[in-house]
């Protein structure tokens, strides 16, 4: 099974976690493939059977929480691309996460009805709970 970790990180905070989930889907006996998206090539979704992407919260102190503008250009270009059972969403934040998981699926064009794996961490670091719901993901 091969997974792609697709992240966008302002200050590296983003960038660690999602070095985090590679490291531990590969131990997990995935061939992983983690990516910047100024990298990305998006041809090589067909090659993938698990998406995990994300990036840092944007946004007010409590309210209007979104994702970066560069995420959301190249996520729409890879909307559809991989079903939603499929796809997992990450962020990083400051203070609150808010609406990024509505926002993130919105952009992905993913229904607001279907659920989608979210992670979030303040300090980049994986969390015993997401590497639980990391396990759930990658057994569908």
């Amino acid at each position: 099974m091969k997974a792609t970790v697709l992240y966008y990180s302002h200050k590296g905070k983003t960038a660690f976690f999602a070095r985090e989930i590679a490291m531990y889907l590969w131990s997990k006996g995935l061939d992983v493939s983690l990516c910047a998206i100024s990298d990305f090539d998006p041809q090589k979704l067909a090659e993938t059977d698990f998406l995990l992407s994300g990036c840092w919260t944007c946004g007010y102190f409590v309210v209007g929480q979104h994702p970066h503008r560069q995420w959301k250009a190249c996520s729409r270009r890879m909307a559809g691309e991989v079903p939603p059972h499929r796809t997992l969403l990450f962020t990083t934040y400051k203070f609150r996460t808010g609406s990024m998981l509505r926002n993130m699926k919105k952009t992905l064009r993913i229904s607001r009805k279907a659920s989608v794996p979210f992670l979030q961490s303040k300090n980049g670091l994986l969390s015993d709970t997401d590497k639980l719901i990391l396990d759930q993901f990658i057994t569908l």
